[in-house]
């Protein structure tokens, strides 16, 4: 068995080292290979566990195994021996997505195995009595089904239940439904929950789960059609919010919004932490996006482990996990307002890599309709770069990026904001990604950034009037 390691220190000479400037810190990243959806997330024995759709043999997306990592406290990471390879006859092209559960002490996860060059998808269960080494247990789910995976297990009031992705015969999304009284032996329940054609013809990764009183279920649907600023990614992450009971109907009382409004978030799955936060994570990529780190021979990561509530209007409140305070490094405090001149500019810092960024602009004392915060050279129209922009005048701040140098063109993702009053944002810079939570909770936009040494300056500019920053303040992660 192979001996566990730590990401950040891991030296090998058969494995090129990860690139210094895209690697991240405080993400989860694959030593190399390719990563893309976080799976069977679970706290077991003193270790929060996260599993990862995984390609070992190339920065591609391939032949999927489970790569595997545990942390005492979300922000350090030690990396283990792959947990799932493709073995037997129902998974031998390929060990896709899933969950975990604990069942009677054991750690046991159940997965979507694939075979007949990956039109065959059934359910499968693989156990483990010490969170390292796995014993397959084979299929508990049959089915012929070319779309029918990334089953998400639970157990509520006497029975497991599970939610499978899922299509209709006529190419709709849905969410199919199963109880098992052992895990073992599973009893279709129905549909718990299916896309009219707006919404996608195939939902992935769905998750379900009890919030503030209420039902979220959260699914990734394939094939909606933009809408204006909304849904303008390959594929989305979203959620309804509703009410459900074994053996009802789950009846949506809100429904489907995007959960990310960034450039790349995708197939996030929840757990429920020891202390009962419900905590997330998801892939930080998007299918056909660029991944030029896989030049250096590995490609993808995941995001910030995240806190999730429900407000009272029950819309899903996204912030940062908590924990990733105790990183905190002070590099720079402004403790008075910060004020930028009409079409001015201020560069705070250099050299930010592996930093938080809090901002809190005091809007009724801003004169300008437009303001930005900027990971550039020297301006970002020139030079490119990445650009948290607020524009005031449709109430919406945007996530922009601009990386020619590796095929990323200029584009944008944007999210709708009550721009009257205050504005904070907490932006997560690590390595090649940014996360920018805004007004404690009330959105993130997510993306991958590529920054060459020289696109690290941090700058905030106006046009057209002044910007006060009643806040800023800097930490090294």
């Amino acid at each position: 068995m192979l001996r566990p390691v730590l990401y950040a220190v891991f030296i090998s000479s058969a494995i090129a080292l990860p690139e210094t400037g895209w690697y991240p810190k405080y993400h989860i990243a694959p030593q190399h290979g390719w990563m893309n959806d976080p799976n069977g997330l679970i706290y077991f024995q003193g270790f929060y566990h996260v599993f990862w759709q995984y390609n070992p043999a190339a920065p591609q997306w391939g032949l999927m195994h489970w790569g595997h990592a545990r942390s005492p406290d979300l922000l350090t990471w030690e990396h283990l021996p792959i947990a799932l390879a493709p073995s037997l006859p129902g998974d031998i092209d390929g060990a896709f997505s899933g969950s975990a559960v604990l069942l009677n002490e054991t750690l046991t996860l159940i997965y979507t195995g694939v075979s007949e060059n990956g039109t065959r998808q059934v359910q499968m269960v693989a156990t483990s009595q010490d969170g390292v080494a796995f014993e397959k247990l084979g299929v508990v789910i049959g089915g012929n089904e070319t779309n029918f995976r990334d089953p998400k297990a639970w157990w509520q009031d006497g029975s497991w239940y599970v939610v499978i992705g899922a299509q209709t015969a006529d190419e709709r999304g849905q969410v199919s439904l199963y109880s098992s009284p052992d895990f073992f032996n599973w009893t279709p329940q129905g549909v718990l929950a299916q896309a009219d054609p707006s919404l996608g013809y195939m939902w992935e990764c769905p998750d379900f789960f009890s919030l503030e009183g209420k039902q979220v279920l959260v699914v990734n649907p394939q094939g909606i059609q933009s809408k204006g600023e909304d849904f303008q990614n390959l594929f989305q992450t979203g959620y309804f919010v509703g009410s459900w009971a074994p053996g009802g109907n789950f009846a949506v009382e809100r429904g489907f919004r995007e959960l990310d409004h960034g450039h790349d978030f995708y197939a996030s799955q929840t757990f429920e932490a020891p202390d009962g936060r419900r905590l997330e994570i998801g892939w930080l990529g998007m299918w056909e996006s660029q991944f030029p780190e896989n030049a250096s021979g590995w490609a993808g990561m995941l995001s910030l482990p995240r806190e999730l509530t429900l407000s009272d209007q029950g819309d899903l409140e996204v912030r940062p996990l908590r924990e990733i305070q105790s990183l905190r490094t002070e590099r720079l405090e402004v403790p008075q307002t910060l004020h930028i001149a009409p079409g001015g500019g201020v560069a705070i810092l250099q050299n930010i890599s592996h930093s938080e960024v809090a901002l809190d602009f005091k809007l009724h004392n801003s004169s300008s309709n437009s303001f930005a915060i900027q990971l550039t050279k020297e301006s970002f129209e020139r030079d490119g770069g990445a650009q948290v922009h607020v524009d005031r005048n449709c109430s919406r701040v945007f996530l922009e990026r601009h990386y020619p140098a590796y095929n990323i063109t200029r584009s944008s993702r944007s999210v709708a904001v009550n721009l009257t009053g205050n504005l904070s944002l907490d932006i997560f810079i690590d390595g090649s990604s940014m996360e920018v939570f805004v007004n404690d909770g009330q959105a993130v936009m997510s993306s991958r950034i590529y920054p060459d040494a020289e696109l690290r300056t941090f700058l905030i500019t106006a046009q057209n009037g002044s910007v006060a920053v009643d806040r800023l303040k800097v930490w090294d992660l």
